[in-house]
């Protein structure tokens, strides 16, 4: 059974709540964990849309691509973060000849700290709808996942080889830059192990949003921020709001 936690972090952090017992090795035997943190890679989410930060002054020699597929990889390549909410996906695999089960799902914070200024860079585009969606405020002193079923039932949920279960993590962020991972608590046979769900090592990393405007990219060659244009290779100043804002 395959379980997928498809996550939008956005200055948030959500528990799904349980005290649990933790043995890594053990709950590595029974699952295999995969996880994608580029959205163009995702479906599913409502808002398919991309937007990071980069330094102001970050000049980058090349641009994004063609379309938003390479969007994700190219602004993390050039320092940039997601901001104002992180989206990715967590795939669960049970892997043991018996049923597993999947108790919680955890944010932990490992650092929160005052953005330094950036300039905001998305890449605007369509999305499928939302599935089993899960809600995550990192800005509230203790987290927690915040999980909305449809049918009123808690979470939890059980995994066989083959089977799949998706889940859509939203976790939001407005007030400071977050570093932070997933834990996730399963059940086997009777022990509970907890596994730590990351980006290949380190922590997802989420950014508020700056003031606006935003560089938006053309798919092409070009940013575009209000009544101002970049091209590829110049540095990434604030766009000035158009001459017809208000404000």
């Amino acid at each position: 059974m395959t379980t997928v936690v498809v996550g939008v972090a956005s200055w948030a952090v959500t528990y799904l709540t349980t005290a649990m017992e933790t043995w890594g090795k053990d709950a590595e035997s029974v699952v295999t964990v995969s996880v994608e943190t580029n959205p163009a890679k995702i479906g599913g989410f409502s808002d398919q849309s991309i937007v990071g930060v980069v330094p102001i002054g970050t000049r980058p020699a090349t641009g994004p691509g063609g379309g938003c597929s390479t969007f994700h990889d190219w602004l993390t390549k050039n320092g940039g973060v997601d901001a104002g909410k992180s989206k990715l996906q967590v795939a669960v695999q049970g892997s043991a000849s018996h049923q597993v089960q999947i108790n919680n799902l955890r944010v932990i914070v490992v650092k929160r700290d005052k953005p330094p200024p950036t300039v905001g860079l998305t890449c605007p585009s369509a999305g499928n709808a939302n599935l089993r969606p899960i809600d995550i405020d990192l800005d509230q002193a203790l987290p927690r996942a915040k999980y909305k079923a449809t049918d009123g039932r808690p979470f939890g949920f059980t995994v066989n080889k083959g089977e799949i279960e998706t889940f859509l993590v939203t976790a939001l962020a407005k007030h400071a830059r977050y570093a932070w991972y997933l834990e996730l608590d399963v059940t086997s046979e009777g022990k509970t192990s907890t596994l730590r769900v990351d980006n290949k090592g380190k922590p997802f990393r989420t950014a508020p949003l700056p003031n606006p405007p935003m560089w938006s990219w053309d798919y092409d060659s070009t940013w575009t921020g209000s009544d101002q244009r970049l091209r590829v290779g110049e540095a990434f100043i604030q766009p000035k709001p158009s001459k017809g804002s208000t404000g």
